[in-house]
């Protein structure tokens, strides 16, 4: 934490200027709480994490303050958000309302440590799905607002699918049927970008959670040093089934990064790609024309169908924070059906707030799953630091090598006792 903080003060003294604040300001002048007529105008901070949504909270900020004209609102995005909110809080100069993600094992340290409000059944969560509400949960409590999903998936290209005359695969053994049939016909079934050890880490956690029965419990022993990776029999299948998808890629995936892959799938170059829902306006971008939607990732059993969730944005307040009933306010709007409405057309994500209509055609399916509560946490939000970059790389090396039983060994280094190392 220490050398976080330390890292942290470099980052915010070059990102002082970096405010991204919206435009109304400019329109009023008057420092904050200086009286307007009859109105006393009071400023808050909005320390947002997503350049993305600079421009679309923006827009939800101007609604806002049309209905709430004493109140400003000044977005803040800078670089290395997380960092500088870590900083900004533990030297009590915790912004108004932030935006964090409950899966971030900073955030939720310091969450536990009373650094923000506690909202456990706060009427702020009323509308928000209960799966979600649990889901977000640190230590069976709430300190965030959740907003909008991520998730992943399996992208596929819509005309090869009916050129084919090819199903959506229900089950795992259905997609290597699918896999086949596509290579048969002398098209690259998948494209992967293994270049990137993030990307392979976010299929590895995201397969675990999905195919791995009780995965979370059984690698947090491995962490308390009360098991190893070995001791449990479908960890090896479980490798090997990662190992062996590759044998329906593109000639050279570990040469491939995210941005390649996108540009080749986009262009009719694969029959399907695995990676988030985030791609979906990027794809769009690269070829307006391209006809593709996702489909969830298949489980061995029908049945079993669920999918991965992630809270991509969510909102909390500090503890001891500044003009807390404007900032609740504001809170308030930034979680109701229409300014979600807004947020999820613009982005692209799923809502995490009932009543929400999803308009994305394209995650259509994903969004059924999750509207339905068919869900299950990024298991890595119990990870310890580092973890999750040291599992990507050493999968990429198992890509390389084909070592499946090495391969098991270094996840045994990685996760053993890694609880109780100081």
């Amino acid at each position: 934490m220490s050398v976080w903080l330390i890292t942290a003060l470099v980052i915010a003294a070059g990102c002082s200027g970096g405010n991204v604040g919206n435009q109304n300001e400019s329109a009023n002048n008057k420092p904050a709480g200086e009286a307007s007529g009859a109105e006393s105008k009071v400023k808050i901070e909005f320390f947002q994490m997503k350049p993305e949504a600079v421009d679309i909270d923006n827009e939800l900020i101007q609604m806002f303050q049309q209905k709430n004209s004493n109140i400003i609102v000044e977005q803040n995005n800078v670089p290395n958000p997380e960092n500088v909110w870590m900083m900004r809080v533990s030297t009590n100069d915790a912004p108004a309302v932030f935006t964090h993600y409950p899966h971030n094992a900073v955030f939720q340290q310091m969450a536990k440590e009373g650094s923000v409000v506690d909202l456990t059944g706060d009427p702020l969560l009323a509308n928000v799905q209960p799966a979600i509400v649990e889901l977000s949960k640190i230590g069976g409590k709430n300190y965030l607002v959740p907003i909008a999903l991520a998730t992943l998936g399996i992208y596929y290209n819509v005309d090869i699918f009916e050129q084919l005359n090819l199903s959506i695969p229900k089950t795992y053994d259905e997609l290597i049927q699918t896999a086949e049939k596509i290579k048969a016909a002398g098209i690259t079934p998948f494209y992967f970008h293994d270049k990137d050890w993030n990307g392979i880490r976010q299929e590895v956690v995201f397969k675990m959670g999905l195919q791995l029965p009780d995965i979370e419990k059984f690698l947090d022993d491995v962490m308390k040093g009360k098991a190893h990776i070995t001791d449990r029999p479908d960890m090896k299948p479980f490798a090997q089934r990662l190992y062996d998808l590759r044998k329906y890629s593109q000639k050279d995936a570990l040469g491939t990064g995210y941005d390649d892959a996108l540009r080749e799938f986009a262009n009719g170059k694969a029959a399907m790609w695995f990676t988030g829902i985030w791609a979906v306006k990027t794809i769009k971008q690269a070829n307006p024309n391209f006809k593709f939607s996702m489909f969830p990732v298949p489980p061995d059993k029908p049945e079993n169908a669920k999918i991965q969730v992630s809270v991509d944005t969510a909102i909390g307040f500090p503890a001891n924070g500044k003009h807390v009933e404007e900032a609740r306010k504001f809170v308030e709007f930034m979680a109701s059906k229409e300014a979600v409405q807004k947020y999820a057309d613009v982005g692209g994500y799923p809502a995490a707030i009932q009543g929400v209509t999803n308009n994305v055609k394209e995650i259509a399916k994903l969004n059924e799953l999750i509207e339905a509560g068919k869900v299950y946490p990024t298991i890595e939000r119990l990870w310890p630091p580092g973890v999750n970059a040291d599992v990507g790389k050493a999968t990429q090396e198992m890509f390389a090598t084909g070592d499946i039983d090495g391969y098991l060994q270094k996840l045994d280094a990685i996760f053993f006792n890694k609880l109780n190392q100081k």
